[in-house]
């Protein structure tokens, strides 16, 4: 949570405990589910699906990251460090920080006030996709795991769907606005 410019941590799990920041609104904020859209979580050793650190590095520049994941906060940090890409990310919200999804407590700890035409929410769940659209915000699909229907998907409200996280920056680009 940031309070007067100083970040206190609280329940974002921001990296940037009592450092002054600000999170600027002509940033584009994307916001990704873990399980199913990160990772895949198919196998007895959890990887990250093909693209995804490809696109993690493609957006960071420009865009301020998050995770929020219906899973446990210390598993999501230390399963994200293990794959290499913890840093990538600006906040998470996990299960035990926040009501669980697709109520959007779990949105407003990470982006705050930030305008919605600059956020988007990439996720492999109704849950994902019905909060994106609670919330106000751009949903992409991500179909790119086996398992997941791009018409529940589309039912649920997404905007996009998208088999391969490449097609993700693209979307990002043209669609999200930052001020």
């Amino acid at each position: 949570m940031i309070h007067g410019g100083i970040c206190t941590g609280g329940l974002c799990g921001c990296k940037y405990v009592g450092e002054t920041i600000k999170i600027f609104s002509y940033m584009k904020h994307v916001i990704f589910d873990c399980d199913g859209t990160l990772i895949d979580t198919s196998g007895s050793k959890y990887k990250l699906f093909p693209g995804i650190k490809e696109l993690l590095a493609e957006l960071s520049p420009h865009c301020l990251l998050y995770v929020w994941t219906a899973r446990g906060r210390s598993s999501t940090l230390r399963i994200l460090e293990e794959l290499g890409v913890y840093s990538y990310f600006d906040r998470f919200c996990c299960i035990d920080d926040s009501f669980p999804k697709p109520h959007v407590g779990g949105l407003i700890d990470l982006v705050g006030k930030a305008p919605k035409h600059s956020i988007c929410v990439i996720g492999d769940s109704f849950n994902d996709m019905l909060g994106a659209k609670n919330f106000g915000v751009m949903g992409i699909g991500a179909v790119w795991n086996r398992d997941v229907d791009m018409h529940y998907l589309k039912d649920a409200g997404a905007d996009f769907i998208v088999s391969h996280p490449s097609e993700c920056s693209i979307l990002i680009q043209q669609n999200l606005k930052a001020e």
